[in-house]
């Protein structure tokens, strides 16, 4: 009873995408599912497709997202960006931070004080998992996954990531979540002139969610 569920749940979740994504005249996307060990939707996945017999579009210079600070937790948990992507920090709350990564992909740190805009962008060039933390606050943490294509998204609650105006041809598709251990999970996938592709994934394991906003109390740096 409990796979049937999962299964309606599944193709549910689908059939609504297909719905949406038939409004959209002549475009082709692919919908990544992703769930858990446990067969559950997994939000704030990573999809991400990487053309196997075409060139990957060149990136456009100058890009710039926000990773922001607020109620001592990073928002959005999970950013997913191209590499040659700056990344602001900008704090909103009312004491100090001090964002940090040891992660290969990406080594930095930068103290930013309370109700600040944040260091200067830092760039991110090179692909992979970055995991952020903060110095002063032990319960944050957050991720930044760097990607070589310009094809990608993150899960809803339904554990679907929609990659819209692919072009028709093969594609590696790899998916990946917080808590991840070794590699990205992989296939290959054919994308058609039109329609819509859909591309599974199953974890062995579960994701750490995102940490739940708190204020410290008493104590502006904590």
């Amino acid at each position: 009873m409990r796979l049937f569920k999962i299964m309606a749940r599944q193709l549910f979740s689908v059939t609504v995408m297909s719905g949406i994504l038939a409004s959209q005249a002549h475009a082709t996307s692919m919908v990544g599912h992703i769930v858990d060990k446990n067969g559950q939707p997994v939000l704030d996945a990573v999809v991400f497709a990487t053309p196997l017999d075409k060139q990957t579009p060149a990136a456009k210079a100058g890009e710039t997202v926000t990773v922001a600070q607020e109620k001592t937790t990073f928002v959005p948990y999970v950013t997913v960006i191209r590499t040659g992507t700056s990344v602001r920090f900008p704090n909103h709350d009312p004491y100090d931070h001090h964002v940090k990564s040891l992660s290969p992909a990406k080594i930095f740190e930068a103290r930013i004080d309370a109700k600040k805009a944040g260091p200067k962008p830092i760039m991110f060039n090179k692909a992979g998992e970055v995991a952020l933390v903060c110095f002063f606050h032990d319960s944050m943490r957050g991720y930044i996954y760097v990607v070589d294509t310009p094809y990608f998204a993150k899960t809803d609650k339904a554990g679907n990531a929609v990659l819209t105006d692919l072009p028709p041809g093969r594609y590696e598709v790899n998916a990946w979540a917080p808590s991840m251990i070794g590699q990205p999970l992989l296939q290959t996938v054919n994308v058609p002139e039109e329609g819509l592709t859909n591309a599974e994934f199953q974890f062995d394991f579960v994701p750490k969610p995102a940490p739940k906003p708190f204020r410290p109390a008493n104590n502006p740096t904590y």
